[in-house]
Formats: C-alpha cells, sequence, structure tokens
C-alpha cells in the first residue's frame, strides 16, 4: 500500500480504526505495525495529528533496530539467534582455549544465578551474553557486531513472556550444561545439537505460544 501510488510523500494515512477495518485487524495490531514502519523510516507519527508517509524506501540500521520494541521484533531477535548460535557453537568448539572456557563459564554462573532468581529478564540478557562470549572467543569482527547489537536489542525481551515455570528453569539451565560441556570437551556435532534444542527452549520461554 505505501509503496503503490495510492499515498504520496507527505500525505497523511487512515485513522487506526479505518486501518484496521480495511486489513480486517485489531487497532493493536495496527498501532504495532505503524510504530515498526515509523521505526524503519516509511512514516512519521504526529501525536494529536496522525501518520504520515514519511518514504516509499524506507531505511533499516543498527539504531533503528534497537529501538523496536513489538512482537515481531522479538521473534526475529530469536530467529536471529536460532540461525547463528548452532553454527557458532559447532565451529568454535574445537577451537576454544582456557581462557575462552573460563570465559564460557562465568557466563554460564551468571546464567545460572538469574534463573534461581526467577529473572526472565536477566535470563534472556544473560542467554543471549553466553553466546557474545562464544562470539569474541571466534575473533569474527562480523559476529562479535552482530552479537553486540543483539545483546543491546535484547533488553526489550523484558516486555514479552508470562514467567518462568519450574519445569521452563530445569529444561533450559540442563540444556545449557549440557552445551557448556561439549564446548568445553570439544564435541562439534552435540554442542551444534544442544545449541539448537537451547535455542528453541529459549524461544518457548521468552516468546510462549498462545
Amino acid at each position: 500500500m505505501l509503496q503503490g501510488g495510492s499515498f504520496s510523500i507527505g500525505d497523511r494515512l487512515p485513522g487506526e480504526r479505518r486501518l484496521a477495518e480495511m486489513f480486517h485487524t485489531s487497532r493493536n495490531t495496527i498501532r504495532e505495525v505503524l510504530c515498526n514502519l515509523e521505526t524503519m523510516g516509511y512514516l512519521e507519527i504526529k501525536e494529536k495529528s496522525g501518520c504520515y508517509l514519511k518514504s516509499k524506501q524506507g531505511r533499516i540500521s543498527w539504531e533503528m533496530l534497537r529501538k523496536r520494541k513489538s512482537q515481531t521484533a522479538n521473534h526475529q531477535l530469536i530467529e536471529t539467534l536460532m540461525f547463528v548460535a548452532p553454527k557458532l557453537a559447532k565451529a568454535e568448539a574445537l577451537r576454544l582455549s582456557p581462557a575462552n572456557i573460563a570465559s564460557l563459564e562465568k557466563a554460564t554462573a551468571r546464567l545460572g544465578e538469574a534463573i534461581v532468581n526467577f529473572d526472565l529478564s536477566m535470563v534472556s540478557r544473560q542467554y543471549i551474553a553466553f553466546f557474545l562470549a562464544l562470539a569474541e572467543a571466534s575473533q569474527n569482527d562480523y559476529l562479535i557486531l552482530l552479537m553486540n547489537e543483539l545483546s543491546v536489542a535484547s533488553q526489550n525481551l523484558e516486555h514479552v513472556g508470562t514467567g518462568l515455570s519450574e519445569v521452563q528453569i530445569d529444561s533450559l539451565f540442563a540444556y545449557h550444561v549440557e552445551l557448556f560441556n561439549a564446548l568445553k570437551n570439544g564435541q562439534p556435532e552435540q554442542a551444534e545439537s544442544l545449541a539448537e534444542q537451547c535455542m528453541q527452549t529459549f524461544h518457548q520461554l521468552v516468546l510462549p505460544e498462545n
């Protein structure tokens, strides 16, 4: 709709109620989409005035992604981790130095502390911090930058999820300890498989199905 000929730059879009009727969805969904489009550079939302078309090209930058707070953003963040973490674990399992292993052990301890404290927000941050430490061990600047940005964006994960159940706590930390041991013992295939299980459990914890 925005990239077609329906609107020109500077035009005011229909209100939330009208858009909800047009797309057969709720006003809350429309509001979330409009906020995302604003952070992507397509729209400008003016208080007490409405939404205006700012660009038909949009923009994506790390700065923009850091500011996103929505279910869509959370799903994309977790999906990115699910793509990256298993392969990263497999690649690094045979290359970790004693110093790298010590760093991962400290990250695991911090994760355990967050779980014991029943702090979902901190669990999310510490979980990503573990894979950031793994990326730093790789000395791959692109991976380090990516994981750093995901770590910053993970601060918004505290806005979703309904809490931790005892089963979730046990399964998440159990898989994670097994992953750490696989990395420590230089078992790449096992590390990859366990990282996949960790990410699946993490996804269920942070973004539970309705």
